[in-house]
């Protein structure tokens, strides 16, 4: 496969999502894997080997003592081509001549090939994977979740959330979550939350924010997070994208890329905070383990494309 037709596949895979509700969940399964992945990325593993777990190069394998058995054949994914360009010049007219600064830019994008480790063989490895939570474990990690959030979290009755599980206040920069709700709904609507004050971060910002378009990235947001975090999310709802983008690509390539972003956000914030709580690093979706770091398992290669 080369680079022309990795893309046409992403492009097939992106009308998929827009035709098909299951697709668009299976999608963010897998982003809950390869939350580190461009979206276009994640729909190459998709397409290609949809149960993969883990994945890495043929020679990162090597280095971590194991081996791609034989007649396997790799998951193909685009790897940015990074090049040493002159930057733009910055100096007035009235300046000497000067050479111009040099900086490393994206010039394009290549073929590059990785092998999920049930294809490899060789040293077991303790590879992160999410362990459901129960109903204990639910409100301890709810506990050590809300003070790794950036802004404020409040617990109020749902009567006065006129019955929504929880709000986002772009105005006031707070989250109100219902008190009265079980710790696995207040824990998926803290994620949604959270991610709302990423897309809509003030006022000014909820006047241009679709909103069909927000609540489609929050709720997919915290539907990945909720995975990584060990939350069971088989009853999880996540809305319909071909309704909102109206047979629009671009919109739903926009969505995932949305997506993308804000659980790098949220995955980057829980990931510091587990090095520091025994809690949160204890919740196996995060690879901030000793274990982890320890057997310094390679972290996803290739975050473009």
């Amino acid at each position: 496969m080369n680079a022309e037709q990795a893309r046409a596949l992403v492009d097939t895979g992106i009308q998929q999502l827009l035709d098909d509700p299951e697709q668009w969940r299976q999608w963010a399964q897998t982003m809950t894997r390869f939350h580190r992945y461009s979206p276009g990325n994640v729909l190459l593993i998709m397409q290609q080997r949809p149960d993969a777990s883990y994945v890495a190069g043929y020679h990162a394998w090597k280095d971590l003592g194991r081996q791609v058995q034989k007649g396997e054949h790799g998951i193909a994914i685009l790897a940015p081509i990074v090049r040493t360009v002159p930057s733009e010049e910055t100096r007035t007219p009235s300046q000497s001549p000067a050479p111009p600064a040099l900086t490393k830019a994206v010039v394009g994008f290549k073929v590059a090939t990785v092998f999920d480790v049930s294809q490899t063989q060789g040293k077991e490895l303790s590879i992160p994977q999410p362990q459901l939570l129960d109903s204990g474990d639910l409100e301890e990690v709810l506990r050590h979740l809300i003070p790794t959030i950036p802004v404020p979290v409040q617990f109020a009755p749902a009567a006065q959330l006129h019955g929504a599980n929880g709000v986002w206040s772009p105005a006031n920069q707070t989250i109100t979550i219902a008190q009265d709700r079980h710790p696995d709904q207040q824990l998926k609507t803290v994620l949604h939350e959270w991610s709302h004050s990423i897309g809509v971060p003030d006022a000014a910002a909820a006047l241009d924010r679709h909103t069909g378009s927000e609540e489609i990235v929050a709720e997919t947001t915290a539907f990945v997070m909720a995975g990584r975090m060990g939350l069971d999310t088989s009853q999880y709802t996540l809305p319909y994208v071909g309704h909102w983008a109206q047979g629009d690509p671009q919109k739903v390539l926009a969505l995932t890329q949305a997506v993308s972003g804000r659980v790098q956000s949220l995955s980057t914030t829980l990931e510091r905070a587990a090095q520091k709580d025994p809690v949160l690093a204890s919740v196996s979706g995060f690879p901030s383990t000793p274990s982890y770091q320890k057997q310094k398992l390679p972290r996803e290669e290739y975050e473009a494309g």
